[in-house]
């Protein structure tokens, strides 16, 4: 039997698959499509590597935009942002164009919109969208492109998400830093114009960080990057501060008072307290301090508990002034009683004024103690300032004497002001007199009325309003005060004149008349040059009043029933004897009770 060979191998031939061209190219579609969506993710990558760096929405928006073009090879790709500070906002890039940030009126495609409650990719017309979904049930814009003549795969649904994503993450992230920056932002500027200083020292005492307040209680330079020499606490506060950071470092929050601290040539008090400053790691690392300048509040609790104990005093002096008062009344009486009876009796008449003389002098002492303990009331009139000084300035240069040469510098126009008469002549008695005894071997006293505009920034020192005053100057060359001396010269009671020479009430009278005036007094002194009173009188528009002489008359005689009630048996006695005088018939009782 003989076999073709040939058919055999035709047989075998038509026996092997042969390759269909359907096949041949679905394979070159997947090797295609691969390829496309590895290059997709690798634009993906590009672009959430450059994204990472920009802190700005509009950046983020006109970078994704513009990926998502390349991506696609879109005609247009639209980055939306539809909530938020800087919304409504949109990135927009064309192919052939460079992507820009425009606002939504600029654009005027049909650019889709976000659906609520979708969170998957869709297709509209041309458009293939994705939401950027801030959280799962809220979008806070969307991603779109648009290709024309094209058709979208699945995979394309798929890296229109992750663009997404990556742009709502991006978004949130620099939204997210810009309100950590805007905390810190208050923050740091709350921390560094706090009125306390603020300290920062580590565990072992060394300073690492201070605000400006710091800065200036503790005399620093201000804190910066440049300052290279670490500063150093006051060393008259070391001891207490080391004490202070044992206490911290044992867990316990501390305080101190500083007292008399020297900061650059200054004594100072302060109050510190501290506490452990934990690091990130829940490790203490450091101390914190606050520090605060207590010394103007210290002065004037100071001076608060002076001003109580000065009223305490002023009230014990009004309530003695009163008593005494009337036993100068009685003296007065009495005296004046006998200068008629003895106006032939020369020598005994002469005693007597004395006695009236002494009196007066006496019951001046009372008007100030009266005054001080503010129970004397004030009768203020408007009056040139220059007439009264014009009218007195023979009665003053006969109490300053001969060894001393006055000055008058008096300015007619300075204008009137507004107080009790008979209280500003006795203080400028006063204010002469001071001077008269601070310059024992003569010298110069200088009074002067001028006018003088008070600003705001001086009125807030000298607690006065602002405006015009009439200003009083009265200096002197004598032996001036020192610095302590100065600052009590204004105390009721305070005197350097020694026993039985001074009162110490004259210039605390003259501060509680000006003072309730409207006015301020100030002194500046310094030993061995000399002392300068400062008044100040709010000026006063009116006119003054012009003085009259009151016309001396006869005392008549009466004839008339007086009925005299005085609970002060001796003051009453007086009256009785003063009136019965006087020709009047004088029924007495001791209480208004058995008067009517």
């Amino acid at each position: 039997m003989v076999v073709n060979s040939e058919n055999i191998d035709n047989r075998e031939a038509s026996t092997q698959p042969i390759a269909s061209p359907l096949e041949g190219e679905s394979s070159r579609d997947a090797i295609r499509r691969s390829q496309r969506i590895a290059s997709q993710l690798h634009q993906l990558i590009a672009a959430s590597i450059t994204v990472v760096g920009l802190r700005h929405e509009s950046d983020i928006l006109v970078n994704l935009a513009s990926s998502a073009q390349r991506v696609f090879d879109a005609d247009v790709a639209v980055l939306t942002l539809e909530s938020g500070s800087v919304a409504p906002l949109r990135g927009v890039a064309r192919r052939g164009q460079a992507a820009r940030c425009v606002g939504p009126d600029e654009f005027s495609d049909d650019v889709p919109v976000a659906r609520t409650g979708v969170t998957a990719p869709w297709e509209d017309g041309p458009w293939l969208a994705a939401p950027m979904l801030e959280r799962r049930d809220r979008a806070r814009g969307l991603l779109a492109v648009r290709r024309n003549g094209g058709q979208f795969q699945d995979e394309d649904r798929e890296v229109l998400t992750l663009l997404a994503q990556m742009a709502s993450t991006s978004l949130a992230a620099t939204e997210l830093s810009r309100g950590v920056e805007s905390r810190e932002t208050r923050l740091r500027i709350l921390v560094d114009t706090a009125p306390a200083g603020i300290v920062e020292v580590d565990l072992a005492g060394h300073v690492l960080w201070w605000n400006r307040s710091a800065s200036k209680i503790l005399g620093w330079p201000p804190h910066d990057d440049a300052v290279t020499i670490e500063p150093r606490f006051p060393a008259s506060a070391a001891a207490e501060l080391t004490s202070l950071w044992d206490e911290v470092r044992g867990g316990t929050p501390s305080g101190r008072d500083l007292v008399d601290v020297e900061i650059k040539g200054r004594r100072r008090h302060l109050s510190t307290s501290a506490a452990l400053l934990p690091s990130p790691e829940s490790e203490a690392s450091s101390i914190l301090m606050l520090v605060d300048d207590v010394t103007d509040h210290r002065r004037l609790k100071e001076e608060v508990r002076h001003a109580q104990q000065m009223e305490i005093r002023g009230r014990v002096a009004s309530s003695v002034a009163h008593d005494f008062n009337n036993l100068l009344t009685l003296i007065s009486g009495y005296a004046e009683i006998l200068a008629k009876d003895f106006h032939e009796d020369s020598r005994s008449l002469e005693m007597v004024k004395d006695i009236q003389a002494t009196a007066s002098r006496a019951s001046m002492i009372t008007a100030q103690l009266q005054t001080i303990g503010r129970t004397q009331s004030l009768e203020p009139v408007v009056l040139d300032p220059v007439a009264v000084m014009a009218s007195n300035a023979e009665v003053l240069e006969r109490i300053v004497g001969v060894d001393i040469e006055p000055i008058w510098s008096l300015s007619a126009g300075a204008g009137t002001i507004r107080v009790d008469a008979g209280q500003f002549e006795q203080m400028l008695l006063n204010l002469a007199i001071n001077a008269r005894d601070a310059m024992p071997s003569g010298g110069q006293l200088r009074i002067a009325v001028d006018t003088v505009a008070v600003d705001r920034a001086r009125s807030i020192d000298l607690i006065v309003d602002e405006g015009d005053y009439v200003r009083i100057t009265v200096a002197d060359t004598g032996v001036g005060m020192d610095s302590d001396t100065l600052q009590h010269c204004f105390d009721p009671f305070f005197t350097t004149k020694g026993p039985f020479k001074g009162t110490g009430l004259g210039l605390a009278a003259a501060q509680r008349l000006v003072e309730s005036s409207g006015g301020s007094i100030t002194c500046r002194s310094q030993p061995g040059v000399g002392t300068t009173f400062e008044i100040l009188f709010p000026k006063s528009g009116d006119t003054a009043a012009e003085a009259f002489d009151a016309p001396v008359v006869e005392r008549p005689r009466g004839s008339a029933t007086v009925l005299v009630a005085d609970d002060d048996t001796d003051l009453r006695s007086l009256m009785v004897q003063v009136l019965g005088r006087n020709g009047y018939r004088v029924l007495e009782a001791e209480t208004g009770e058995l008067a009517l």
